[in-house]
């Protein structure tokens, strides 16, 4: 987080105090307003001014991580080896329907339906793939834009771009996931400020976290020490947007500290130190299904009030680290608030989240919204 700079007196002062300390140095001649001396002067009072609060104000805070921006912070992380993650691709599956024998060609782009509001997004086929008896055929394919962007939900691929003879149709049965935006500033700041401080062991759990982040797209690290005996490690990665990883990010964390296809003799080459066996992972997704009566407010339909919940439950959830814990008041408190604020909950009763009404521990998991329903009281 990016912190206030103490600024030395010396560069506070202001044009008026300025100009009097430059007049005090005249004799014998008048200073006053409107006199040449003063007038002559005084624009030199206010450049002096102008260089101490914007100038070398600014020069205290681009030295400093605390305090840095742009592309002065990305030097300071460089003298340190630390480099801003660039964003990473969206991967999923397009699912192809069509006649036996059809051919889909590697590079094939898929996209989403265009609207007013915004313009098509595009995705490219990874792999050649043949439809065979079923007549239906899985493909992986990539976002061609890097970024958030391309974490498109499932069925919103639904447009072949050009024509394939032989296919009736296309679309995602999943999400698309692992796309990121580039490495936002305060967590950039903040992985400049733990090289700054911390030793490099080459081995402690601090560098299993250091390591993980210095790939592209990782956004939190968690290590569990020893998790199959001595010298074993497992770091659990989460993307940037605090979602589960994919295999693609996991295989390249697990290229990068510790890879694993490598033949006997050869040097290994990872940023594990020898000795150690270094798992890399996701944690398991618990979802959490929030049921409760709903009386909904006149004017208001069920599933516009559900989906406003639903949303606000999923910003508490996002906040939630591996191994918290999702409070049930919190929940309700959240449930509630949508009453005193008017927006579509009159009353509601018998909440509780994944059947239960006490907080939820997970366990080596992260946590993610499932299903809001109302319980119908009959």
């Amino acid at each position: 987080m990016e912190r206030e700079l103490p600024i030395p007196s010396f560069l506070t002062e202001d044009e008026d105090a300025v100009h009097e300390r430059m007049l005090s140095n005249f004799q014998d001649v008048s200073t006053l307003e409107g006199d040449f001396i003063y007038d002559s002067t005084r624009p030199t009072a206010e450049e002096i001014t102008r260089l101490k609060q914007l100038g070398l104000q600014n020069n205290l805070k681009i030295a400093f991580p605390q305090t840095s921006y742009g592309t002065y912070l990305e030097w300071l992380g460089e003298c340190k080896g630390v480099f801003k993650n660039q964003p990473t691709k969206s991967v999923g599956v397009i699912t192809f329907i069509g006649i036996q024998g059809t051919i889909i060609t590697k590079g094939t782009i898929v996209t989403t339906v265009a609207t007013d509001e915004k313009q098509s997004i595009e995705f490219e086929l990874l792999e050649t793939k043949t439809i065979g008896e079923s007549e239906i055929v899985d493909i992986k394919a990539e976002c061609r834009v890097a970024g958030t962007i391309g974490n498109v939900s499932k069925g919103s691929v639904s447009v072949l771009l050009g024509s394939i003879s032989g296919v009736k149709s296309v679309t995602n049965k999943e999400d698309f996931k692992g796309g990121t935006d580039i490495e936002d500033e305060e967590h950039f700041r903040e992985r400049v400020l733990v090289a700054e401080q911390e030793d490099k062991l080459s081995g402690a759990s601090s560098d299993y976290i250091r390591w993980a982040k210095e790939v592209n797209g990782v956004g939190y690290a968690y290590v569990v020490s020893e998790w199959a005996g001595p010298g074993t490690v497992k770091v659990l990665i989460l993307d940037k947007n605090r979602k589960a990883a994919t295999q693609e990010l996991i295989d390249k964390v697990q290229e990068y500290i510790y890879p694993l296809n490598t033949e006997e003799g050869q040097n290994r080459d990872g940023k594990a130190p020898i000795g150690a066996i270094v798992t890399i992972a996701t944690p398991q997704t618990l979802l959490i299904n929030v049921k409760a009566s709903f009386v909904f407010s006149n004017g208001f339909s069920q599933e516009t009030v559900l989906n406003i919940l639903k949303n606000k439950i999923d910003k508490y959830l996002d906040k939630i680290d591996i191994g918290g814990t999702v409070s049930y008041n919190a929940i309700y408190s959240l449930t509630g608030s949508m009453m005193l604020a008017d927006e579509g909950i009159q009353d509601f009763s018998n909440l509780t989240i994944n059947d239960g009404t006490t907080n939820i521990i997970l366990n080596d998991q992260v946590v993610g919204i499932g299903e809001i329903i109302n319980e119908v009281i009959a």
